[in-house]
């Protein structure tokens, strides 16, 4: 029988479509080939029984051979973040207090999944309150990146992208609020999308039982996938035009590649507040670039104007109120939160941005809300000059598992721990755009890394087709070599 995991997500339906393989059959090498390297990656937190998941499949070869109406995932095993609701699984949004919590319903972007026809087989493993750059909790765990067990996959949906990359599932579902897509996509060289915020339901997704519902700005859902084709299928379903849902974004997904211009205007930074590139990543990245000097590419070195100090305290008030809102019941949480950004993160400009927010009045909100606004604007006014902005994901490739907060050595100088991180996804997450990573290349020890593709709010599937292109300059996926699809 032909090993299929590591094929592209419409490769698989195809072959499901044309019956040259049964969805049964693809959920058995499916869950072999979690049991045999999950042990060592440790992505997937929570799976449904063995048997449950292959009955399902077994339904849905049953309805092929009726003749049924097939959904566009008909038949596809899938894992989502272990933010979404996934009814009868665990869902811990990374929380302690939320360890054992069984999820009583389905998240909106999880029944869109289903109604698709996706199995939904599993949830996968995320950073401590899913805010951290690398997946590791004290109940599930540390997660391994599948290009080296002895590195990070990136956060907070870490084990989101590990499962594309090690196999176990051929799309997956994240979150993003400060790179929780993108530096794992970059960590463990698979596509990922940050879709314009708003454009697609939080309902059901990093919500806490008894507590209100927050997180309306700055965290977006979105899709992981071995390719661009693959993110535009499985964004093509989240984007759900169904006028019955109220949270449904007011423009179509529109992915036609007549969308897009046939000279492309690219703006690009080789780096981000002049923060140095580890060396291997920057002749990568700057390689890439060159690669762009074609007739069909018209590139500029130029970037919006942002002061990245001033936004990083921006978006620490925004989510801190979110914070502040969430713990109401706790005295001193002004206190509380400082002390765990400054403690942990060591970042006392973030951890001055989240206490103020937690303890703001709806006043000092709205302001902050303003300056998001102006920022989006600005945003907005680039991206009329220029159809994407190209930048690093990060400082460097995958790193070594360590303590939060540790610095980094970078081409022999230390870097904060998060100096490595927040400028290059915390100023750009609060516009709201859309973002894409693709990989464009990897390291002498074998690490992946990508870029971030930028582009014009609510034109999510002109930024694909972009990124497609963009994409044919690199190798695409490349199968990790600690996992053997033919063994």
């Amino acid at each position: 029988m032909e090993k299929v995991l590591f094929k592209t997500a419409q490769e698989i339906l195809s072959l499901i479509h044309t019956q040259k393989i049964s969805c049964e059959a693809l959920a058995q090498q499916v869950l072999e080939h979690i049991k045999r390297y999950n042990p060592s990656i440790n992505a997937i937190s929570d799976l449904r029984p063995p048997e449950e998941i292959l009955e399902e499949a077994r339904q849905k070869d049953a309805a092929i051979k009726k003749g049924d109406p097939l959904g566009a995932l008909h038949g596809l095993p899938m894992t989502v973040k272990d933010t979404f609701n996934v009814k009868g699984l665990l869902t811990t949004n990374g929380n302690p207090s939320l360890k054992n919590n069984i999820a009583q319903s389905d998240a909106e972007l999880v029944k869109r999944l289903k109604a698709a026809g996706a199995i939904i087989i599993g949830k996968t493993n995320l950073a401590l309150f899913a805010l951290d750059w690398q997946s590791t909790n004290k109940w599930f765990g540390q997660t391994n990146n599948p290009y080296g067990l002895d590195y990070v996959v990136g956060g907070s949906s870490g084990g989101s992208a590990a499962a594309v990359a090690a196999g176990f599932s051929p799309l997956e579902l994240g979150t993003d609020a400060g790179g929780s897509i993108r530096v794992p996509a970059h960590f463990c060289g698979v596509c990922g999308l940050r879709t314009t915020e708003s454009a697609l339901p939080m309902r059901g997704n990093m919500e806490t039982p008894n507590m209100i519902r927050t997180g309306r700005y700055l965290t977006v859902n979105g899709p992981f996938a071995r390719n661009i084709d693959d993110l535009i299928l499985i964004t093509k379903v989240l984007w759900n035009a169904d006028s019955s849902f109220a949270e449904n974004p007011p423009v179509p997904f529109n992915s036609s590649p007549k969308s897009v211009p046939s000279t492309l205007k690219i703006a690009y930074s080789k780096t981000i507040d002049q923060i140095p590139l580890e060396e291997e990543y920057r002749i990568i990245y700057e390689g890439f670039l060159k690669k762009l000097e074609t007739p069909t590419f018209s590139l500029a070195e130029q970037a919006p104007k942002m002061d990245t100090q001033r936004l990083t305290k921006l978006w620490g008030k925004i989510a801190g109120f979110d914070f502040g809102a969430a713990l109401k019941r706790i005295p001193l949480k002004r206190l509380l939160v400082y002390s765990f950004i400054r403690s942990k993160y060591k970042d006392k400009l973030w951890a001055q941005g989240m206490s103020k927010g937690a303890v703001s009045t709806p006043a000092a909100y709205a302001k902050s809300l303003i300056e998001k606004d102006d920022l989006a604007d600005h945003f907005s006014a680039f991206f009329d000059q220029y159809d994407a902005w190209i930048t690093p994901v990060s400082a460097a490739a995958a790193f070594k598992h360590q303590k939060t907060g540790k610095p980094f050595m970078i081409n022999g100088r230390k870097l904060p721990y998060t100096q490595a991180f927040v400028p290059f996804n915390f100023p750009s997450t609060i516009p709201g755009h859309p973002i894409v990573v693709i990989p464009i290349g990897k390291t002498k020890a074998g690490l992946p890394v990508g870029i971030q593709i930028h582009g014009k709010k609510w034109c999510d599937g002109q930024l694909l087709q972009i990124a497609k292109r963009l994409e044919a300059f690199t190798d695409g996926f490349t199968t990790p070599d600690l996992l053997n699809p033919s063994a």
